[in-house]
């Protein structure tokens, strides 16, 4: 039997034209109660939030100054976490990098918001596609951003716990070479097996605590 997650979430990649507007994807909807009597949603980062129209499972006007605010661009990938109502909190994640985009958002005063949006790199979280190696060997690659962030070539091999959101868990080796790759090897055939993955998924890894042994949380953002 299949249990609905508290906080169900989608993810969109950054398409071309994706400025005009943005799908809910359709099977998605399931999670989103007389989703079709609401005119607008809320999308959230940090404590600031942007009221966009909804036409069917389109998300239009407003979506542009999401947009733009954010500095989308293409290979970005969008999660979108909705937390009822019709409202969702957003992360994104650029692909090129594999870690989560930070913003700072600054103010003239304590009313009058300046608009001024800075990025940055947040070391916390990193996204990845399943490529056909990850299939074929047990192994994933870790992005050097990532691994060089959180110190992951200063040992030559890491024990990890890493865990899900059904409180699954598993034991993982992460092996690095030299300051350049960092993998995860003994251990992540059983997380790919054991979640069903296949090429073109995409999984996100987030830092839950470091020490000894760190945790991590997975992360499947493509539904099954």
């Amino acid at each position: 039997m299949k249990i609905s997650p508290k906080n169900p979430h989608f993810f969109k990649p950054i398409l071309p034209g994706f400025k005009q507007g943005i799908k809910i994807p359709k099977g998605f909807l399931k999670y989103v109660k007389k989703y079709d009597q609401y005119e607008h949603a809320i999308l959230r980062r940090a404590d600031k939030k942007w009221r966009v129209k909804v036409n069917g499972r389109r998300l239009e006007d407003g979506w542009e100054k999401f947009a733009e605010q954010h500095d989308l661009h293409l290979r970005d990938i969008l999660v979108f976490r909705h937390e009822g109502d019709m409202e969702f909190e957003i992360s994104i994640f650029d692909l090129n990098q594999q870690c989560e985009r930070e913003y700072k958002y600054e103010y003239e005063s304590k009313d009058k918001p300046n608009h001024n949006i800075k990025s940055s790199r947040k070391a916390s979280h990193f996204v990845c596609i399943v490529r056909p190696y990850c299939l074929s060997r047990d192994a994933l690659l870790v992005p050097k951003e990532f691994a060089s962030r959180n110190g992951l070539f200063n040992t030559k091999k890491r024990d990890l716990l890493v865990r899900d959101e059904r409180q699954r868990s598993w034991n993982v080796i992460l092996r690095s070479y030299g300051d350049k790759t960092a993998y995860l090897v003994d251990g992540w055939n059983k997380i790919r097996d054991a979640n069903c993955l296949k090429e073109g998924d995409c999984i996100m890894f987030e830092v839950v605590t470091s020490g000894n042994k760190p945790i991590w949380k997975f992360k499947r953002m493509t539904e099954q």
